[in-house]
């Protein structure tokens, strides 16, 4: 909504509505939510996946005797010679 001022007041005009969607464009919106849908039912697993994977890379810095990074990926400068 847009707003024209006439003679001390206020007069509206209203914008077009926006057209809607031809088949291939609605097409292309129902396709990007559904990738959003289906990302985020699958994301709490990869998350766990990810949580396991770094406590894993820690106890294998520990057996190593290197030290333990948060990552659990060592640093070139903590790396034993």
């Amino acid at each position: 909504m847009t707003f024209k001022k006439t003679a001390g007041k206020y007069v509206f005009s209203f914008l077009k509505p926006k057209p809607k969607p031809t088949k291939g464009e609605s097409f292309k919106v129902k396709l990007k939510k559904d990738s959003g849908k289906f990302k985020m039912s699958y994301m709490p697993t990869i998350h766990k996946i990810d949580k396991t994977s770094k406590e894993l890379r820690q106890q294998l810095q520990k057996i190593k005797g290197e030290k333990v990074t948060e990552s659990g990926v060592s640093k070139g400068k903590d790396i034993k010679k």
